[in-house]
């Protein structure tokens, strides 16, 4: 199964474009075109709720990968990818929704299989609610950082 290889996000009319291929694709040609489900996402959401969810639901889940030469936006969601990956608290909590996930696949009663997914399902939502705040502590301070340099 293949990745896309994303290489640029841009916002026009308020519509989303991007520039990718798949990884099972050669040669790598990167289109660019309007993504029709991205860009209801992005006109339900607005641009700050749509790139959280961008980052939580596409790139951490491993739907799409980030390319060299990308653009601003990605740039941006990459860095904070890439501090979400060496941050203790996210393995803990990945860790625990692995163990989580792992008695899902091992319950053999209907009833171990409830009381695993549940678990599995409240592990899953505190790493999304920790992804969520991650990435609002890393915008405000990119934003913070902006503003000091342009004094």
């Amino acid at each position: 199964m293949g990745v896309e290889l994303i290489k640029s996000m841009t916002y026009r009319n308020n519509k989303v474009y991007t520039r990718q291929c798949s990884s099972n694709v050669t040669p790598r040609l990167f289109y660019s075109m309007e993504r029709v489900g991205l860009s209801n996402m992005y006109q339900k959401l607005g641009e700050h709720e749509f790139e959280k969810w961008f980052y939580i639901h596409s790139l951490m889940q491993g739907n799409y990968k980030i390319v060299e030469g990308s653009n601003k936006i990605l740039k941006r969601l990459s860095y904070i990818v890439s501090l979400l990956y060496s941050d203790k608290k996210y393995i803990q909590l990945c860790n625990q929704n692995d163990k989580a996930y792992e008695k899902l696949i091992q319950a053999k009663t209907e009833q171990e299989k409830k009381l695993a997914s549940k678990e599995h399902q409240k592990t899953k939502e505190a790493m999304e609610n920790y992804m969520s705040d991650f990435y609002d502590d890393h915008i405000a301070r990119i934003k913070s950082y902006t503003l000091e340099r342009s004094r």
